[in-house]
């Protein structure tokens, strides 16, 4: 694939592009927050897609036996999970399922164990539900994010839920197996059901190896994992996701509601693109690795000549967790900087709820020459700002 070709999102009803004054108030800004890439999906879905669409009725769709088999080959050949095909359950959208998995299994006033910084939607789902937010912040330690095991077993005693995150956006961490480990223990001894949102699981960086939690021994009967092939191929638009449960009793429970909302129906779109996907886009996955893993290199030599902006080691993910705080910047005002100093439309690290005050989230999978506009754009007001405040870099 030729992804240093820039495409034009513009009047395709990109969230990303569309919405850039509704965001961030002037439409000029680089946008680089939604998680969607600015690169084209893999040619066997675009294929399968177009093939499919040319038949000229597009009735009631019913779930094909490929699309689970699709999804269990994945599991089998990227992350050795063998998956029997009765545990999996369509589930529309990953969103969709956080927020009814609470409903499902918690009752008003339980309380649900998250860790923040996290993906605004989680937040959400406790909430909505009305259900007890319990907040274990991740402790951040000479750039690494980590997790207070005796902090977290105090929470999980208050919790019927634990949503986790994992690998964890925005801060890029792959759990290892020590770490889920210990998350299975105590969630066991604190009779905690486990929903593991594993959608950015494809996409580690060198050296760093996704372990779905539920294939690990205790996890099975007490675990929902959530995932998707929407960030691994660009295919966000085309809503589709899938849950693993083992469980009988809880995939039960987590289908009835499913059922109750009529979300169960099939989507002939959704299960194309994911068979094409999972079957024949691995060669396609293997070379946007490495250009993401490129473009993540690029923007650690670019951050160098601007030190108080510090970018995490991102171990998945192609979203830069950036440490803004020594620019000296209430959260609100760092955000404004980006958008009317810099002109690029950034996520707010606030978003992302406690301990995400002072960062910023950047989207690196654009084209390289986006990077390269956007790296100057940031380097231009970076020296502005220190030539204001009287300091050299």
């Amino acid at each position: 694939m030729n992804f240093d070709r820039i495409i034009s999102r513009e009047g395709t009803y990109s969230e990303k592009y569309d919405a850039r004054v509704e965001k961030f108030g002037r439409k000029e800004v680089l946008p680089l927050w939604v998680a969607d890439m600015d690169l084209p999906v893999p040619e066997p879905i675009q294929e399968a897609l177009i093939a499919r669409l040319r038949h000229p009725i597009y009735g009631y769709t019913r779930y094909h036996e490929g699309y689970f088999e699709a999804i269990r080959g994945w599991m089998r050949r990227q992350h050795g999970w063998e998956v029997v095909r009765e545990w999996i359950v369509p589930v529309h959208a990953i969103v969709t399922a956080l927020n009814l998995a609470v409903e499902a299994l918690t009752r008003k006033g339980e309380g649900v164990l998250i860790q923040p910084p996290i993906y605004p939607p989680f937040y959400g789902a406790v909430k909505k539900q009305k259900r007890r937010l319990l907040e274990k912040v991740l402790r951040l330690q000479e750039g690494h994010y980590c997790i207070d095991f005796d902090d977290f077993r105090a929470k999980a005693r208050e919790a019927k839920l634990f949503l986790f995150c994992s690998p964890h956006n925005p801060t890029g961490r792959v759990w290892r197996k020590e770490e889920l480990e210990e998350i299975i223990s105590i969630c066991r001894e604190e009779g905690v059901i486990i929903v593991s949102d594993e959608v950015h699981a494809d996409l580690c960086h060198p050296g760093h190896y996704h372990i779905p939690i539920a294939s690990l021994p205790g996890a099975e009967e007490i675990t929902i994992t959530l995932n998707a092939p929407s960030k691994t191929f660009n295919i966000a638009g085309i809503v589709t996701a899938y849950a693993i449960v083992p469980n009988s009793s809880l995939r039960r429970r987590f289908f009835e509601i499913f059922m109750r909302y009529a979300l169960a129906e099939a989507s002939l779109i959704s299960q194309t693109a994911t068979i094409a996907a999972y079957n024949e886009s691995d060669t396609w996955l293997a070379e946007l690795k490495a250009y993401l893993g490129a473009n993540l290199d690029y923007l650690y030599e670019r951050l160098h000549t601007m030190p108080k902006i510090k970018p995490l080691e991102m171990e998945a993910t192609f979203l830069l967790w950036c440490d803004c705080r020594e620019l000296g910047m209430a959260p609100e005002a760092l955000h404004r900087w980006c958008i009317d100093e810099a002109g690029l439309g950034l996520n707010p690290g606030y978003a992302f709820g406690s301990g995400g005050e002072g960062f910023m989230r950047l989207n690196f999978a654009v084209p390289r020459a986006i990077l390269v506009q956007a790296m100057d754009r940031l380097e231009a007001a970076y020296e502005a700002l220190e030539k204001r405040n009287g300091t050299n870099n």
